[in-house]
C-alpha cells in the first residue's frame, strides 16, 4: 500500500459541486496530507503533460477533485508517468468514481486518497485517424487536436456531443442550475442530426456457437467495417453511467483490456429512451441466439439482439462520418474531431481505491 503525504489538486470551477471544494480539501488536511499545491484546471491548458515535473518535485499522488470530465483531463497528465491518481468526487455523475467503488461522501473519498490501495485501471487514447497504425488518407485534424487524448469513462460521436455543447456551457447553467442537464436533452432531441457513420474495428472480440451460457473470446485478426446512419456511438472504458441511478454497461470492465462500443443507429425517437433503458438492463448472453437481428458481417461479436443497436467489444476503432470533422466527447468534454482513431493504451492507470476493492 503506497503512503500519500505529498499531493496536488487540480480541480475545476465548474463542477457540479464545486463550492464543496473547500470542505473537501479540509478533510485531505486532516488526514494528515500535505496539498503542496491547489490549481484549477485552465491552468494547465495548452501545457505538456506535468506528471513526471510533478513526480521529481516529490508529489506522491494527483488528486482530480471534480467531476468525470476533470478525472481525464488530469489522467492525461500522469498516465505516461505512473503517477497515482485520486478522486474528490465534485461533479454531477461521478461515473469514473462509482465505476471504482470510490465513496461518494468526501471524507471518506479523502480517507480513500490517504489508506487506500493502488488499482491499475485501463484507459482509453484518441488520436487523429491519420496517425492510427493502419494509415489512411484522412484529412489532417487542426493542430490543437493531433496530439493524442486519454479518456477514463467514454468517448462519444452524436448526439452527447451536442448535449455536451448545452450541458457543460457556462451561460447555461448559471441560467438553469440543477436543470440545466433536462433542459440540454429536451433541446438535442428537438434539434437532433443523425450522422452517416462508418466505424472499423480492430481486435473485435467474437463468441465461439458452441458456447451458449459462457462465451469464448476470439479477436477478430482482421478489421470489421460497420457502416450506417447512427444517431450515437459510444466507446466505453468505465462500465457505471448515469450517476446516482448507477447504470452499468452489462460486462463492461476496467480490466479487460477492451473497448465497449454502443451504436445506436437512426432510429425513431419515441424507441429511444427503451432502448437505453434495454441496453444497461440486458443479461450477458451469446449473440448467436439473435442472429436474424444482426447485420449479417457483425453477427459473430454481436452482444445484444435490438434490432438497431449494435453492442460489440474491441481493442480499438476508427469512426469516420460523411461531414467530418464532427466534435468528439472525451469524459463529457469535447476534445477531439472525426476522423478519430481510439484504442486501449499500453499504459494502465494506476488508481486509488478503497481497499476492498
Amino acid at each position: 500500500m503506497p503512503k500519500i503525504q505529498r499531493v496536488i489538486v487540480i480541480y475545476s470551477p465548474h463542477s457540479g459541486r464545486a463550492e464543496q471544494l473547500s470542505q473537501a480539501l479540509e478533510y485531505l488536511r486532516q488526514m494528515p496530507i500535505e496539498l503542496v499545491q491547489v490549481l484549477s484546471i485552465t491552468e494547465l491548458d495548452h501545457l505538456m503533460a506535468q506528471g513526471t515535473h510533478w513526480q521529481m518535485a516529490g508529489i506522491d499522488a494527483a488528486i482530480a477533485a471534480g467531476g468525470d470530465g476533470l478525472v481525464g483531463g488530469v489522467a492525461s497528465h500522469i498516465i505516461e508517468c505512473g503517477l497515482p491518481l485520486g478522486i474528490l468526487p465534485l461533479g454531477t455523475a461521478n461515473d469514473i468514481a462509482r465505476s471504482l467503488n470510490i465513496p461518494q461522501d468526501l471524507r471518506g473519498s479523502a480517507e480513500t486518497i490517504a489508506q487506500g490501495h493502488l488499482h491499475a485501471a485501463d484507459i482509453g487514447v484518441a488520436r487523429p485517424a491519420e496517425q492510427a497504425p493502419h494509415n489512411m488518407s484522412y484529412t489532417p485534424f487542426p493542430t490543437a487536436f493531433s496530439a493524442p487524448s486519454y479518456f477514463d469513462h467514454a468517448l462519444t460521436v452524436g448526439l452527447n456531443v451536442q448535449f455536451a455543447r448545452l450541458a457543460t456551457n457556462v451561460a447555461t447553467r448559471q441560467r438553469y442550475g440543477s436543470l440545466t442537464y433536462p433542459f440540454a436533452a429536451l433541446e438535442v432531441l428537438k434539434n437532433h442530426t443523425a450522422l452517416e457513420m462508418h466505424l472499423e474495428f480492430e481486435g473485435l472480440a467474437l463468441f465461439s456457437p458452441e458456447h451458449t451460457t459462457q462465451t469464448e473470446q476470439i479477436l477478430a485478426h482482421e478489421p470489421v467495417l460497420l457502416s450506417c446512419r447512427t444517431l450515437q456511438a459510444t466507446v466505453i472504458n468505465a462500465p457505471i453511467f448515469g450517476g446516482q441511478w448507477n447504470l452499468s454497461i452489462p460486462g463492461a470492465s476496467l480490466t479487460d483490456g477492451l473497448l465497449d462500443i454502443v451504436v445506436i443507429e437512426d432510429i425513431d425517437l419515441g424507441r429511444l429512451s427503451n432502448v437505453i433503458t434495454s441496453i444497461f438492463n440486458q443479461q450477458e448472453q451469446n449473440a448467436q441466439a439473435h442472429l436474424q437481428m444482426a447485420s449479417p458481417h457483425m453477427q459473430p461479436a454481436e452482444l445484444t439482439g435490438m434490432p438497431g443497436v449494435h453492442h460489440v467489444r474491441a481493442r480499438g476503432v476508427t469512426i469516420t462520418t460523411n461531414a467530418d470533422p464532427q466534435d468528439v466527447t472525451l469524459d463529457g468534454e469535447i476534445r477531439g474531431q472525426t476522423p478519430i482513431h481510439v484504442q486501449m493504451a499500453t499504459q494502465r492507470l494506476q488508481m486509488l481505491v478503497p481497499a476492498q476493492h
